[in-house]
């Protein structure tokens, strides 16, 4: 089976899942009554949420990244972060994943740095991202711990959050090990590849070791530690000032607190990688929120979710496509050859 076979089918599987999931949140809607919820709502608070999640939540996020970037090359230029991280988006909406590949290509394009070690500066990134999720999850089950327990009744929670923290922790843990003690880390994984794999392969593997392991060397560097900590809390408020505004726009009187739970919940859906931004699943999980913890009328919640997942969507996509456009880029021209990669910060 070639390939242009698999990613047929691939792509098959994930829109199939996507529109079954769409199928589930439509379900059971008076259209009548949600037309006349989005012909009501106030698109001036939508768009002001859309502009904060997509806009200042992107500035912050390309901010922070500089950081998990500098032990590779110091201070590159915010639009360069920024046009990348877009343009990565844009694919995420498109192609769930896909964007993790493209947004390191370009920018180690640009500023001519591994791109290898590049992608692994997005994984510290969705490393932070986990635990802001599991910090804001851990702030939802101290201050609702009644309503998420009576809707979750079968599900003990606070054991999930738990262990999902604790294997979040162990990761950090020994990726720490590894990074103190580079060295001994490095002639372990020789000695084990050696015995595994042929020279040629043994050598990829130790060159992708070395590439990966660069991404995350801002560990070593604790004056980089308030600043990503800053970032990363400025990041995720932006998100729940976009849900509260967004919420405002279908008169959904909730606070602040509240708008961080729908948010959490949201996040959830987000994490599992479907195509248009997991579709379908962001609408379940935003309209099962809002119904069943808050009491607010199932189309008003309904409405809610195709608002904030459309905007959030087009505006990805529509900013990602400016700056595709505008750097001339070609999806071939992105591919990712490792053999031109090279090896930065090592």
């Amino acid at each position: 089976m070639n390939s242009t076979v698999k990613k047929s089918i691939k792509f098959f599987i994930l829109f199939s899942i996507t529109g079954f999931f769409l199928y589930l949140a439509f379900r059971g809607n008076d259209f009548n009554l949600l037309f006349i919820e989005l012909r009501n709502a106030n698109y001036f608070y939508a768009f002001a949420g859309a502009f904060t999640g997509i806009i200042i939540g992107g500035i912050i996020r390309a901010l922070r990244w500089r950081y998990f970037l500098n032990p590779l090359k110091e201070d590159i230029v915010f639009s360069s972060l920024f046009s990348s991280m877009m343009v990565g988006y844009m694919m995420n909406s498109i192609i769930p994943r896909s964007g993790e590949i493209y947004r390191p290509v370009l920018l180690a394009k640009k500023e001519k740095i591994s791109r290898t070690s590049a992608f692994a500066t997005i994984l510290a990134e969705r490393v932070f991202d986990t635990l802001s999720l599991l910090i804001s999850f851990g702030i939802c089950l101290f201050y609702f711990r009644s309503k998420l327990s009576s809707v979750f009744e079968e599900y003990n929670l606070e054991m999930i959050s738990l262990i999902t923290s604790g294997i979040v922790v162990l990761f950090i843990l020994i990726l720490l090990v590894i990074i103190f003690n580079l060295e001994k880390s490095e002639v372990i994984i020789e000695k084990i590849t050696k015995k595994i794999f042929p020279e040629k392969i043994h050598m990829k593997v130790h060159y992708l070791f070395i590439s990966l392991i660069n991404g995350f060397l801002f560990i070593k560097y604790p004056k980089y530690y308030g600043a990503i900590l800053f970032y990363s809390i400025l990041l995720w408020l932006s998100y729940v000032i976009s849900t509260y505004l967004t919420l405002l726009a279908f008169s959904i009187d909730l606070n602040l607190l509240d708008a961080n739970l729908v948010l959490t919940m949201i996040t959830f859906a987000l994490s599992i990688p479907l195509p248009a931004n997991s579709a379908g699943l962001f609408h379940l999980f935003a309209t099962a929120t809002l119904v069943n913890i808050y009491g607010v009328n199932q189309e008003t919640a309904f409405g809610f979710a195709t608002v904030n997942h459309l905007l959030g969507l087009l505006g990805l996509i529509i900013i990602g496509a400016y700056y595709f456009l505008k750097e001339n880029i070609s999806f071939k021209k992105a591919e990712l050859t490792e053999n031109s990669d090279t090896v930065s910060g090592s």
